[in-house]
């Protein structure tokens, strides 16, 4: 009886030690599972693309809707129309200070920097095909007839002192006779790091020229450029950027703000399809990963999405099951190893 309980308590003891690890595992592929239910698989986002206009207020010609509001700013802030078409922009002062809709004839940015009198120097040397002053709560007409031989963007702007600079300024996106229907996208640069958000964008023209609008704004805090190659299907690197530029200057080439919620917009048209690079030239970025593509009437790469849970989870669930059941008879057979007496065998008489 002493011989088969010195056998036994090892036994018990390597049974308790097995149980216990069975079970704790157990334990741990169960929540694991029980997680992955809870959370379900997520997807990933894609490109984000849409139609410019403001929602029916910015068709490809005729009447439009432009409001000003204190902000100050116009809403929405991005038309279309195709040259040569005329155009009627009912404008409405919804705010209660006065602003201006002052339309360049020249198809350029205007410089964020420049002073009142340097915007009222632009427009007295360039001209423009509108310029509507509306006192709070007025409203009145802008009709004009876009050239024919007009295509791009051309900025819209509040002359009224320092309203432009503050944010003032939309865009009248003319693309040529026959062409695709203006785009506007949206772009961010990562909070975290040095990358586009997102890094692909698409924009499904059918009929080109196609005029693009880019509203791109910064999350992070550096310093970014958001420069588009011109040419579709060239991919420019860290060391030959610089170089490839001066042979082939950039589509758009917008400096993003660092100011919280400032955005800038890139607008510049596409004459054909295909995929072009867009990059940050700030010395380090691009290399580090800071660039993306601009699929245009071509379909973008099919987002990837997160490993399916469908086939792990249940998995999971049931191993750990079956993990705790061993585990548990394994306790209970520890428990009782060397309390059952084993068998006595005396001598045969």
């Amino acid at each position: 009886m002493a011989g088969s309980r010195r056998c036994g308590t090892p036994r018990a003891a390597r049974a308790a030690r097995w149980s216990s690890r069975l079970i704790a595992f157990g334990v741990v592929l169960l929540l694991t599972g029980l997680l992955l239910r809870a959370g379900g698989s997520g997807s990933s986002a894609g490109p984000r693309s849409f139609a410019s206009g403001g929602g029916g207020s910015g068709s490809a010609s005729g009447i439009l809707t432009v409001n000003m509001t204190d902000t100050p700013s116009f809403a929405p802030n991005s038309l279309t129309a195709t040259s040569g078409s005329p155009v009627a922009i009912h404008v409405i002062n919804r705010g209660s200070f006065a602003h201006t809709f002052t339309v360049s004839a020249t198809n350029i940015t205007l410089n964020r920097s420049w002073s009142p009198a340097q915007v009222d120097q632009f427009f007295h040397s360039n001209g423009s095909w509108a310029n509507v002053s509306l006192n709070g709560g007025a409203s009145a007409w802008a009709n004009f007839t876009i050239p024919s031989t007009a295509v791009g963007s051309y900025e819209f702007v509040s002359v009224v002192p320092y309203q432009f600079q503050a944010g003032m300024f939309g865009y009248l996106n003319v693309t040529a006779a026959g062409g695709g229907a203006g785009v506007q996208l949206q772009e961010q640069t990562a909070n975290a790091g040095l990358s586009f958000v997102p890094s692909v964008l698409a924009a499904n023209a059918t009929a080109f020229p196609v005029a693009v609008s880019v509203e791109v704004s910064n999350l992070g805090s550096n310093s970014h450029t958001w420069t588009l190659v011109a040419q579709p299907d060239v991919n420019v690197t860290a060391g030959d950027f610089t170089s490839y530029f001066q042979s082939h200057p950039p589509a758009a080439n917008v400096n993003v703000p660092l100011t919280p919620g400032q955005v800038v917009w890139a607008n510049f048209t596409i004459t054909q399809k295909g995929v072009y690079q867009y990059i940050c030239e700030i010395p380090g970025h691009l290399g580090a990963g800071m660039e993306g593509y601009l699929y245009v009437g071509v379909p973008p790469p099919p987002v990837v999405a997160p490993p399916s849970t469908a086939v792990v989870e249940p998995a999971l669930l049931l191993a750990g099951g079956a993990l705790l059941v061993v585990g548990v008879v394994l306790a209970l057979a520890a428990s009782l190893v060397g309390r059952i007496p084993s068998p006595a065998y005396g001598p045969k008489h």
